[in-house]
């Protein structure tokens, strides 16, 4: 027989605090008033000094206020003090995008902690480009360090559609240096910085003009052209009255002829944009040229060419780098003199310049390429002779290759995917046994071992494979046997293991490109059986449908892409 046992009223609290809210409401058994702007608000001091730090240490340290019954409390409006203490009572509170900043301000004085979080986690959930600077400042003035971080991290990331809102014109010099100078601005050019800086100056010229020589210091002049800077920038009036000015202009000018110099200025970043790369846009040509997409103006743009022309290319984003490894191209036009290719070259979108890195082991050409934290992957392929079930890693800061274990299946022109830690391999063609998989194996990283999963409802190469939280989503390929190219998409539940198919595309694709952004999936170019494709189709898993963006400057298949 037990002599005690310890229990536990969870809503005991809960009751207590909701009776005292009724006795606050009914102004019964109350021992204090807050006076805010002549406003009177009863309450009871236990309840105060139990949610509030600030008003606790007011009523226990023997400050003037230990002994008064009234109590005066400056930096608080009315109506939020009234919110304030509903939340000390309730703990609830609607916070809205109209009191969300007095909400915060009241709480941090009042030493409100959870509730200042709550407001700081809502302001950043309502970042935009109208509003981020003033967001920014005023996390800073409260010291909320991770709203702080958020807001000026956006800036960065979306500094083209800040620079066209009030809040930046109206910028004081002190913030403009500071954010003009940080080395994370996301512009496609630094024309975009200049540009800004010139039109924040033009918005109150009188005041403003002195700081220009301040402002142009922290602009990269010597990445712009020689005629934009003598034709445009020299003209203009701001700097045509300024020697010092007109110096910063000749000294990026000098810079700009001397190599080793200006290989020491560094670009800014460019924006979150979608790169495709490479393929073929018609039976005799392998492209080396790369496009890339911009999401703020739904607009492609050719960029850096490979050095050297591929299709059936492997690509994947790695810290922030695009590599393209592997593929093929023909010398002549024949199929006999086709050139599988073993090098990996890797695109920086900072530097904006592709750097040649260390071969593979193995020559191949339609690779499953993913990127497994700082490891690469090449899964698979194919030469002239067969397919492979080979796989090959590479640790970019060994710049080695090394053998993994190998697949079950020969695969070449499969779809690859990471999801919870483990890489799925989807379909694909083995040229010894002329025949397209409906296969699909997973390979787990912990114990370096491959299994076989569920298969696919139709055997495809040819495809692309790409994971969206808990499934893998299967688009497009082709059926060599009858010729046949897929629209159709099928997804699989990493969870309950099995596949049903969805929505399909709006056009038959094989060997597309294929990258995710914030959760879109984007299919890019391929194959419909006769044409390669300038078309690009956008996949919401969360509405199930497709959409259309602006299509590629040129259509190509066998091409590849990521999302930097």
């Amino acid at each position: 027989m037990k002599e005690s046992r310890f229990v536990n009223v969870e809503l005991h609290s809960r009751y207590a605090f909701q009776v005292m809210q009724e006795l606050r409401v009914r102004e019964e058994l109350c021992d204090v008033v807050l006076c805010i702007n002549g406003a009177k608000f009863k309450a009871h001091k236990i309840v105060l000094a139990g949610c509030s730090p600030y008003l606790r240490a007011m009523f226990t340290n023997g400050m003037l206020e230990t002994e008064k019954n009234l109590i005066e409390i400056h930096g608080i409006e009315n109506g939020t003090m009234e919110l304030l203490l509903e939340f000390m009572y309730t703990g609830a509170i609607e916070l809205t995008v109209e009191n969300v900043q007095n909400i915060l301000q009241g709480a941090s004085l009042l030493g409100l902690l959870s509730l200042r979080n709550l407001a700081a986690q809502f302001l950043q959930s309502q970042l935009e480009p109208s509003n981020c600077l003033g967001i920014q400042y005023f996390a800073d003035m409260y010291m909320c360090g991770e709203l702080e971080r958020a807001a000026r991290n956006y800036i960065y990331q979306n500094f083209r559609d800040v620079i066209r809102t009030d809040e930046f014109l109206q910028l004081s010099e002190e913030r403009m240096f500071t954010l003009l100078k940080s080395d994370k601005l996301r512009v496609t050019s630094e024309h975009q910085v200049l540009e800004a800086a010139l039109s924040w100056i033009q918005w109150d010229p009188f005041s403003r003009t002195e700081s220009a020589c301040q402002l142009l210091e922290h602009i990269k002049l010597a990445l712009l052209e020689d005629s934009y800077l003598e034709d445009v920038v020299l003209q203009s009036e701001f700097v045509r009255n300024c020697p010092k000015c007109q110096f910063l202009i000749s000294k990026a000018i000098v810079t700009k002829q001397d190599d080793m110099t200006l290989s020491l200025v560094t670009p800014r970043p460019q924006p979150p944009s979608i790169y495709v790369v490479g393929g073929r846009n018609d039976t005799h040509c392998q492209l080396k040229t790369m496009e890339r997409y911009d999401f703020l103006h739904d607009k492609w743009e050719t960029v850096a060419l490979m050095n050297i022309a591929r299709t059936a290319v492997g690509t994947t984003n790695l810290d922030g780098l695009l590599y393209c490894v592997g593929g093929e191209c023909a010398l002549v036009d024949m199929q006999e003199h086709t050139l599988y290719l073993r090098s990996m070259e890797v695109y920086d979108p900072t530097l904006r310049d592709w750097i040649p890195m260390a071969e593979m082991k193995v020559a191949r050409s339609f690779i499953a390429v993913v990127a497994v934290g700082r490891i690469l992957y090449a899964i698979g392929g194919e030469d002239r002779s067969c397919s492979f079930d080979l796989v090959e890693r590479y640790d970019p800061r060994t710049q080695t290759w090394s053998v993994a274990p190998s697949m079950r299946r020969r695969r070449s022109g499969a779809g690859v995917a990471l999801c919870d830690n483990k890489i799925y391999v989807a379909g694909g063609y083995d040229k010894t046994l002329h025949t397209d998989r409906a296969s699909v194996e997973c390979f787990d990283l912990e114990v370096q071992e491959w299994s076989f999963v569920a298969e696919m409802e139709k055997a495809r190469s040819g495809l692309s494979l790409v994971a969206v939280d808990q499934h893998l989503y299967a688009f497009g390929g082709r059926f060599r046997h009858t010729e046949q190219y897929f629209d159709l998409v099928e997804r699989y539940n990493t969870m309950s293991q099995q596949w049903t198919t969805i929505t399909s595309m709006n056009t038959p694709r094989a060997w597309p490109g294929v990258a995710k952004f914030e959760g879109r999936i984007y299919v890019i170019g391929g194959f419909d059986g006769s044409n390669r494709l300038r078309s690009v189709e956008v996949y919401d898993p969360e509405t199930n449908k497709w959409t259309y963006i602006s299509s590629m400057l040129v259509g190509r298949a066998g091409c590849g892409a990521a999302a930097i």
